[in-house]
């Protein structure tokens, strides 16, 4: 008898599939969902509605098969052989054309090809030796080709790899394999992490990409080069200890870089970590982890009007993708179905589980990447990033989603249109010109990271018009308040803005505003600043920035109806506090505390007890004292 965890698990990537075959027409090689079409073209959209539905399929077809399953299984299985013969002929209308150099197809090939090892007893096995030598034929397009010197190398090691399992091997490919996975091993940076070549960033590709590629290919090919296999498995092994700490006692992970629209995509490192024996973690607690995740995003208003999965995060939001996505771009969710690659007697499915670092409280320090991750009041986590960015060649992607000063569950963040050029304000501190452009932090270097703080040194401008602001900031930690100092050096006029966090709401207008707006303050020091802003909604969840140092004004950025368009991530509407200096040139130092949370009693204001440069005593009604030492902190004069 099947454990009931992997019945559950079976039955959800079934529960996504069953949309999907009721779009599945005959003679055609793409599913006609609806949604966004991507920067490509429409060849590599239709592709990828093949592709990464047919991924899922793979998932589920492989696992232990249910009598009750098997007219669905057939149905899936023959649409899926019929679709490969006809996208890979060239004389058919729906043939989707070689892969080209630096091209989508290329990537969707790379999943295809390991789909298609994955599930070969139903998806290639079957197929007449022609069909198998046509198939094979298309994915030959990809050598030679240019690719992206990322993760995308990935792609002709898997290609490749399949061809020579299958008979259809190149003299010249086993060189190419080993280039590219040479090349791909540059790219790590110590403790399991890599930076995502052009792109530079350290982020949730790690899992998306870089361990999934890596252990897949070790589960699927690393038997004959058992050196490189072993270097991938110590890889895992050491980034799947970092990363159980990205997920809150909910399983849910915080928004956080590029493509967040693979939702639950984060997965399946663990599931691979496991089946390649590469994890000290206990089964138990794994389980726990990957279920209440993929459970956490599967009863969320996650799907569109055909039933299928819809672009966004928490909810549909189509607007959030990048120019790169299309439709059928968040199937690459089905990567976090690898647990169904572990058998159903695997421990599991069915050791006890255990509480996950959220539910136990931690502060986990990751100097690789940068990146300081703790857990707070409530099992929400947060990632504090002081050393990942987006490369100088991406950043139409938007360098906000890598350089807030927080990504935080339960919260997350709010985006800004279009990302070439507009900066959101929420959590983070922008300089704006007086030509009115507004930057935000871009390039950074870590240069702190402790258990209770950290910090980062950067600069908010750009070479057009030398616009540069130099800043170094430090931020500490206590319960759900940040306390962040920002020591400026301005090169010509700015005015600068401290945003707190972003309040997502779930209704028009239902949140209490607490703090002027647009108002102006004396400038000066401690008792002279601008007042405390807050905001709470109706289910208990706040936000609250106060200010130290620094500040003379109070805005709010708030979506509260449907006069503009959406911009937070988790939610429609949304009410973000936000403090600003004068416009000012020259030398500055910022102080203020920022908090989000659903506990009233822990968002009291902090009382300032003293403010001597380099020591600093607060205290909270409910928290009690804090106090710290720090090279970073000002001189404050008076209490607050």
């Amino acid at each position: 008898m099947l454990p009931a965890s992997y019945i559950h698990w079976q039955n959800s990537a079934r529960r996504l599939l069953e949309p999907l075959a009721a779009l599945m027409q005959p003679g055609r090689a793409e599913l006609d969902l609806h949604g966004p079409a991507s920067d490509h073209g429409k060849p590599a959209d239709r592709l990828e509605s093949f592709s990464r539905p047919l991924t899922l399929a793979a998932f589920w077809l492989q696992s232990t098969p249910h009598p009750a399953d098997a007219a669905l299984r057939t149905k899936i299985s023959e649409w899926f052989r019929a679709g490969l013969v006809t996208g890979t002929d060239p004389a058919s209308p729906h043939y989707w054309g070689p892969d080209a150099s630096y091209h989508q197809h290329h990537v969707e090939m790379g999943l295809m090809a390991i789909a298609l090892q994955l599930a070969e007893r139903d998806l290639w096995a079957p197929l007449p030796a022609d069909a198998q030598a046509q198939i094979a034929r298309w994915f030959a397009t990809c050598r030679g080709g240019g690719i992206v010197n990322n993760n995308h190398l990935f792609m002709s090691v898997h290609i490749l790899e399949f061809l020579g399992r299958n008979g259809f091997a190149h003299r010249t490919d086993r060189v190419v394999i080993d280039t590219h996975l040479k090349q791909l091993e540059t790219m790590h940076r110590g403790g399991g992490w890599f930076e995502d070549g052009i792109n530079q960033a350290f982020d949730h590709y790690n899992a998306y990409a870089f361990h999934f590629y890596g252990l897949m290919w070790t589960h699927l090919h690393g038997a004959p080069d058992a050196a490189r296999a072993q270097r991938w498995r110590g890889w895992a092994k050491l980034f799947v200890a970092d990363y159980q700490h990205f997920f809150a006692a909910s399983g849910e992970h915080p928004a956080f870089g590029r493509s967040i629209t693979y939702r639950f995509n984060c997965l399946n490192v663990f599931g691979l970590a496991l089946a390649e024996n590469c994890t000290d973690l206990a089964p138990g607690l794994l389980r726990r982890l990957c279920t209440r995740n993929l459970d956490f995003f599967l009863s969320r208003p996650i799907y569109q009007e055909q039933g299928c999965l819809s672009s966004g995060f928490t909810d549909r939001f189509d607007q959030i993708i990048e120019p790169y996505s299309c439709a059928a771009s968040p199937y690459w969710a089905a990567k976090g179905f690898t647990p169904l690659l572990l058998p159903p007697d695997h421990a599991f499915w069915s050791d006890a589980e255990q509480p996950l670092p959220a539910e136990r409280g931690f502060v986990r320090v990751m100097p690789a990447p940068g990146l300081v991750t703790r857990s707070l009041p409530g099992g929400e986590v947060e990632i504090l990033n002081a050393g990942s960015m987006v490369g100088n060649t991406q950043l139409r992607y938007g360098a906000w989603k890598w350089s807030k000063l927080s990504y935080r569950t339960g919260v997350h963040f709010t985006y800004a249109f279009p990302e070439v050029s507009a900066v959101p304000l929420d959590s983070a501190l922008t300089a704006q010109l007086d030509d009115g452009r507004v930057f935000g932090r871009h390039s950074t270097v870590a240069v702190e990271l402790t258990a209770d703080h950290l910090g980062y040194s950067y600069n908010l401008g750009s070479k057009v018009g030398q616009a540069n602001t130099g800043v170094e900031t430090f931020v500490f930690w206590r319960a759900g308040w940040l306390l962040h100092v920002h020591h400026v050096e301005a090169r010509q006029p700015v005015l600068l803005r401290v945003g707190g966090f972003a309040l997502p709401l779930t209704q028009a207008g239902a949140v209490a505003l607490n703090g002027p707006s647009g108002s102006e303050h004396p400038t000066g020091r401690l008792g002279a600043t601008a007042p405390t802003l807050s905001a709470c909604s109706p289910d208990g969840r706040g936000t609250v920035l106060q200010p130290l140092l620094g500040f003379n004004a109070t805005e709010w950025d708030t979506r509260l109806d449907d006069s503009t368009a959406r911009r937070h991530v988790a939610a429609p509407y949304h009410a973000t506090p936000i403090i600003a200096t004068a416009r000012l040139n020259g030398a500055i130092v910022l102080a203020a505390l920022s908090w989000a949370g659903a506990d009233r009693a822990e968002s009291a204001p902090w009382r300032v007890v003293s403010g001597a440069a380099g020591a600093w005593k607060l205290t909270h009604p409910k928290l009690g004292d804090w106090d710290l030492r720090h090279w970073s902190l000002p001189a404050l004069l008076g209490n607050l």
